[in-house]
């Protein structure tokens, strides 16, 4: 019994040791779960992200604000290599950080803590990177010489390094600025400058510290810098404006200075900052468009915006006493060939040449201005007597007598001259100028190089003129243009020895013009190598015609000027029409004016040489009416001279004029060179041609010009 008892006793203690066990491991179960919750809390609400990994570098646990660093959820974290949780991170500099330099990596392959490391971690929702500043804390297991784990702490510093960021690039920016940058204290006390500054002014940093900012300002200034802060604290705490500024050597220079206000939390003012920018380029820029804008480039001359402003000036005067003032128009006769021939270098230097001769020969008072181009005027103020600008046009006109040296060439110009007087002749600066205009075109009709004085019925020539010219510039387009064709005969056979032609203009109101009418216009405007051009297109696409139908015509004539010569693609736009309109240049044989070999000879010899290398026969017309040298005459490769036809009409009654047709073809025969007599109209002008040894002819008394298409001329050619 008493055993029996015995070994139930020992149960009994048993069982309740047991259970006693079991609450005391409920308790500690209990325990370690509210240490665990506590433990949870304090690494959620610690503001610091929390990472554990393991020896192998997978996350084992993290809290919130890591996720939130790393932008991604924990359970995306968890269980993951560091690798994958974060596919980049970067260093301060910008360079990729090696997962093996990893801190944490480092603190489990040293065994050793590694602190405060900043790099950025690329952070998966915001796709960019956060700044932090991490820390990496091995963890042993009792007796263990190797990390089991790593406690990892990052501390978000993403604000703090933009800050620093944002200061180092300001600091960076006022360091190398090229305005100089002033800090001044409440007191307006300088306590500090850049380097910009000291180069600007020549004053050291420790020269100017402590100094107020006014030791920098020049006496010149319109405005003072009290009066600028003053300013600037009525315009919402910034002022900018021009303000000079002296530098260390005493030189002042104009400056754009900007003052702002720096204020505090409380709105006091702590600090005045300057931004100083030296202007003296722009001054001297300023300036010179400023005079540019009232005056020419080239040659320094006042220009028509300035002229008509001291025109008005001055008729304000003159109307107030009663006194006469003058508008001188002058232009330069042949400019555009010079220009064309030499080159725009030479033109501008005899521009400036021009402009040197006239300023010279003016009066203090007189206004010398280059209008346009080649045209220049000079206004006379408070003119005595209507002889005084004439007086001064013979002297404007004599200067250029004098040859002219541009770059190594030797030019001779003449110029026109129009005067126009108020108030006879306008009352304001337009009338007078246009007036001067007209009398100038006058001068030139008259044979250029004089002057001429307006009358009022040249305003309406210099009108019909201009209108004129506009029509002729769209009479191409408008094809009403037409060539006319006469024969050119062999006088003793009565053969025909080519086709000459002449361009009229059928005119839809005024009707056919002659080219005496409207040649010289086109001269006068440029148009003329417009025209020009279309006269050879026109004849050679007559003459292919002609070939085509077999009508026995072996050659055709067109007039050429010294404009279409002095151009460098002349050569080149014949040559490719005789081309397209499958022509010979054998079949081409072109004229050019004797009058027009005067100018340029040089050059207008060499461009006929070209042409007649190429294979076109050349003749120089209106032989005797002008001064050309013989010398030249030897050096062009012409075929014929034409007779001009005024000495023709009158040789049977001026002995004069047959002397000069004598002497013509007395000169021809010696050069080779066959001559042809142009308006013959009667048997008898013909006879006495053949008498003095003319070869050909042409006039009405053989046949007049006609279109291509009249009835007369086929049978003639036929």
């Amino acid at each position: 019994m008493f055993n029996l008892f015995k070994d139930e006793s020992q149960s009994v203690n048993s069982f309740f040791l047991f259970m006693q066990s079991l609450a005391n491991r409920n308790l500690v179960a209990e325990a370690l779960k509210v240490s665990e919750a506590k433990y949870r809390s304090l690494l959620e609400n610690m503001g610091l992200g929390v990472i554990y990994l393991s020896n192998a570098g997978t996350v084992i646990s993290a809290n919130q604000v890591a996720g939130q660093i790393m932008g991604l959820p924990l359970n995306n974290m968890v269980g993951r290599a560091l690798t994958e949780t974060c596919s980049r991170i970067v260093k301060e500099d910008g360079s990729v950080l090696a997962h093996e330099q990893h801190p944490a990596m480092l603190a489990l392959r040293t065994g050793k803590p590694v602190e405060n490391v900043v790099m950025g971690l690329f952070n998966h929702a915001q796709q960019d990177h956060t700044w932090v500043m991490s820390s990496s804390v091995p963890e042993f297991l009792p007796g263990e010489r190797e990390p089991h784990q790593v406690f990892m702490t990052l501390t978000d510093i993403t604000r703090r390094k933009r800050v620093e960021e944002e200061s180092s690039l300001a600091s960076v920016i006022v360091n190398n600025t090229g305005e100089g940058i002033v800090v001044t204290d409440q007191d307006n006390k300088i306590i500090s400058v850049n380097p910009a500054f000291t180069i600007l002014t020549g004053f050291s940093r420790q020269e100017v510290l402590g100094k107020r900012a006014h030791c920098f300002q020049s006496p010149k200034n319109a405005i003072k810098i009290d009066e600028a802060l003053r300013n600037s604290r009525k315009n919402g705490n910034s002022w900018q404006g021009e303000i000079w500024h002296r530098r260390k050597n005493s030189d002042d220079f104009p400056c754009w200075t900007t003052i702002n206000q720096v204020k505090d939390a409380t709105g006091r003012t702590t600090h005045h900052v300057y931004v100083v920018m030296d202007i003296t380029h722009l001054k001297k820029d300023q300036n010179r468009l400023g005079f540019l804008a009232y005056h020419d480039p080239l040659t320094k001359l006042p220009n028509r915006m300035l002229l008509k402003d001291r025109i008005n000036h001055a008729l304000q005067n003159a109307r107030r006493e009663g006194s006469q003032v003058a508008v001188l128009f002058l232009d330069l006769d042949r400019f555009k060939i010079i220009n064309d021939t030499y080159g725009h270098a030479v033109g501008d230097g005899l521009l400036k040449e021009v402009a040197t001769r006239i300023k010279n020969l003016v009066r203090k008072e007189d206004t010398v201005s280059r209008y346009a181009g080649d045209e220049f005027i000079v206004f006379m103020e408070d003119v005595s007597d209507t002889k005084s600008p004439a007086t001064l046009a013979r002297k404007l006109i004599e200067t250029f007598n004098i040859p002219v040296e541009v770059k190594g060439h030797t030019l001779q110009v003449t110029t026109s001259v129009g005067i126009s007087l108020f108030p006879r002749d306008g009352d304001d600066s337009d009338s007078l100028i246009k007036n001067a205009d007209a009398a100038m075109y006058r001068a030139k009709k008259e044979g250029r190089n004089n002057f001429q004085y307006y009358r009022p019925e040249l305003t309406t020539q210099a009108f019909e003129k201009m209108a004129v010219e506009t029509e002729l510039r769209q009479s191409i387009d408008k094809r009403e243009l037409v060539l006319y064709y006469q024969p050119r005969v062999c006088l003793k056979t009565g053969n025909i020895a080519g086709i000459e032609t002449l361009v009229h203009w059928q005119h839809p109101v005024m009707g056919l013009i002659p080219p005496a009418r409207f040649i010289p216009v086109a001269q006068e405007s440029g148009f003329i190598l417009a025209l020009g051009e279309w006269m050879v297109e026109a004849a050679c696409r007559q003459m292919r015609c002609w070939l085509d139908e077999r009508v026995p015509v072996n050659k055709i004539v067109v007039n050429v000027s010294a404009f279409q010569l002095l151009r460098s693609d002349f050569l080149a736009t014949v040559e490719r029409i005789l081309r397209e309109h499958e022509l010979s240049p054998h079949c081409l044989e072109l004229e050019i004016n004797e009058s027009s070999l005067m100018d340029n000879a040089e050059h207008i010899i060499k461009a006929l040489n070209g042409l007649a290398d190429a294979g076109m026969d050349l003749t120089i017309a209106d032989f005797g009416k002008g001064y050309f040298s013989l010398i030249n005459l030897k050096r062009i490769p012409a075929k014929k001279l034409k007779i001009d036809r005024s000495f023709v009409s009158e040789m049977l009654c001026n002995s004069n004029y047959e002397a000069v047709i004598r002497s013509v073809i007395a000169l021809g025969n010696s050069l080779n060179l066959q001559v042809i007599a142009q308006g013959i109209e009667s048997e008898a002008q013909k006879d006495k041609l053949i008498e003095m040894g003319c070869n050909l002819g042409k006039g009405d008394f053989y046949f007049p010009p006609a279109l291509p298409d009249a009835k007369n001329l086929t049978k003639l050619m036929s």
